[in-house]
């Protein structure tokens, strides 16, 4: 099996992480991709790897290497730029900007499904963007400053992207040729192109320059302005005849309201000799601006980006809503953490993050409410509960819901101080003896003293010989009670004895539940 088979999201090329398929054409697969960089720094990319099929053929490697070559010497707002190329475990890709828009096939397609009028003037708008964008590349020189007159040689729709803005960048100069490059150039035999979109001389394999693409775009102008193909037939070889003996219908005589001005505009692209064709797409793009000059119509690229959305719907925010999922589960990855299914009342556990404290949250949270912390009793700690007791607690992590973060966060560290605590078997000097059976004895290996207190507080339990009482998880202060003020379980105020029913007149001195003070030093949050 190729290496290009086991491409998948989270495949890291290089110094691109591949999140997401987007297309795939003839001879390559486009992914969303991300470069990231130092401090945070990150960038969408769009990644195109050679199909697996043809990963093993020299010649189409060569025009893959061609058009990263080529393409990335042209710097044009209407072309999309190519950044970078690699190879990685027999994978050869090329990175290019990311272009958050539709082909003009797609576009144009989906226009007609939904009975969306395109109209004359956005057609002309997408056309002379696509015309200046070509003029940059055939104007293209090498590094002693010579024209390379370079030839796209695929001028289609499927080549022209058409953005979500209204910017209009062409693509996919695999099949691009350049004079002394014999990359590009064509054998006996072999096509280079799309045959409907192809010039006569590019048919029969004849040499070709820039007004080959003039030609093709004639093609697609024909195609936007009328709604039909002006040589198409039943399959690729009738429509390649058509091309080259066949002269094109005139727009005019489809529909006599047609533009005189448009109808020679195209009928000269679509020339059979090139010399009576433009000779620059420059000329072809001041043609188109003088037509629309003359109708009166303005437009503007934010009126094709308009109507783009119109006819897309929701397509393009469904892409983005994919990418961005795409990315927070890369992050996710990239961090270890695995997000499990689990059931309502379970928390999310983010498992790549290193010493954390997981308060279990139940189901039914309200914003007002916290439900109590499941814990092992004090009496059996659990042994994750005693290994945590001899390290020290670096954060605390509550899964709250819509309760607001700080009094999750007090509450969870509270919790599970308490828990780590009575685990190690540390003991809190409390104002009263305990009852009998709350006494425990304090195990001989806990090193920790318990809480300061006062002499007068102290005196009363060594008279009577009695221990010091062990904090239950039961003693812990009711997160429920809302502005209790720090009052105990029984209601009595802090610092303040209160009466119990257990309590009568001669037996004994009578004290307050044991003082909550202890003292936390930079819980880590």
């Amino acid at each position: 099996m190729s290496n290009t088979d086991k491409l998948a999201p989270g495949t890291v090329l290089g110094r691109y992480e591949l999140l997401l398929p987007i297309a795939q054409g003839g001879m390559a697969t486009v992914w969303a991709a991300r470069l990231k960089g130092s401090r945070g720094f990150q960038k969408t990319v769009a990644v195109k790897t050679m199909l697996p099929t043809l990963s093993d053929d020299p010649q189409f490697e060569q025009m893959f290497l061609d058009e990263a070559s080529l393409a990335s010497r042209i710097h044009h707002p209407n072309v999309a730029e190519i950044l970078d190329l690699g190879e990685q475990d027999e994978v050869l890709y090329l990175v290019m900007e990311w272009v958050d828009g539709e082909a003009l096939s797609v576009l144009s397609k989906t226009a007609k499904r939904n009975h969306a009028h395109l109209q004359q003037r956005i057609a002309l708008r997408i056309v002379s963007q696509a015309c200046a964008g070509l003029h940059a590349a055939h104007e293209m020189k090498d590094e002693h400053d010579q024209h390379l007159e370079l030839v796209h040689r695929d001028v289609s729709p499927q080549n022209i992207l058409v953005t979500y803005d209204g910017i209009v960048k062409m693509v996919d100069f695999g099949v691009a040729k350049a004079i002394g490059r014999a990359g590009g150039e064509t054998t006996a035999g072999q096509l280079k192109g799309k045959v409907p979109y192809m010039s006569p001389e590019q048919a029969k394999g004849g040499k070709v320059d820039r007004r080959t693409d003039i030609f093709a775009m004639g093609i697609v102008l024909y195609k936007l302005t009328t709604g039909l193909h002006p040589f198409l037939g039943d399959n690729d070889m009738l429509t390649m005849r058509n091309i080259i003996t066949k002269g094109a219908l005139p727009p005019r005589s489809l529909n006599p309201s047609f533009s005189p001005e448009l109808e020679q505009v195209i009928l000269r692209c679509l020339h059979k000799d090139p010399a009576e064709r433009y000779a620059t797409m420059a000329d072809l793009d001041r043609a188109i601006d003088r037509v629309l000059a003359n109708t009166g119509a303005s437009v503007v690229d934010d009126d094709v980006g308009s109507f783009v959305r119109t006819v897309m719907g929701d397509r393009g925010q469904k892409r983005r809503v994919a990418l961005r999922g795409a990315v927070r589960q890369a992050d996710e990855r990239a961090a270890g953490i695995a997000i499990l299914p689990a059931a309502p009342s379970a928390p999310v556990i983010h498992e790549g993050l290193s010493e954390l404290v997981l308060t279990k949250m139940g189901s039914g949270v309200s914003k007002g409410d916290i439900l109590a912390a499941e814990m092992p009793p004090p009496s059996s700690p659990s042994p994750e509960m005693i290994e945590l007791a001899d390290s020290e607690v670096k954060s605390v992590v509550v899964d709250a819901g819509p309760v607001r973060r700080n009094r999750a966060m007090l509450v969870g560290a509270g919790v599970a101080l308490a828990a780590l605590l009575g685990a190690a078997g540390l003991r809190f000097a409390g104002s009263h003896a305990a009852t009998p059976e709350r006494r425990a004895p304090v195990p001989a290996s806990a090193s920790a003293a318990p809480p300061a207190a006062s002499a007068e507080s102290l005196a009363p339990a060594k008279a009577a010989g009695a221990e010091t009482p062990a904090l239950s998880i039961s003693e812990l202060p009711n997160v429920d009670d809302k502005g209790a003020g720090g009052r105990r379980p029984n209601g009595s105020a802090a610092g303040k004895p209160a009466a119990s029913a257990r309590e009568a007149p001669g037996a004994g001195p009578s004290y307050g539940k044991p003082k909550w003070s202890p003292t936390v030093q930079n819980p880590g949050f």
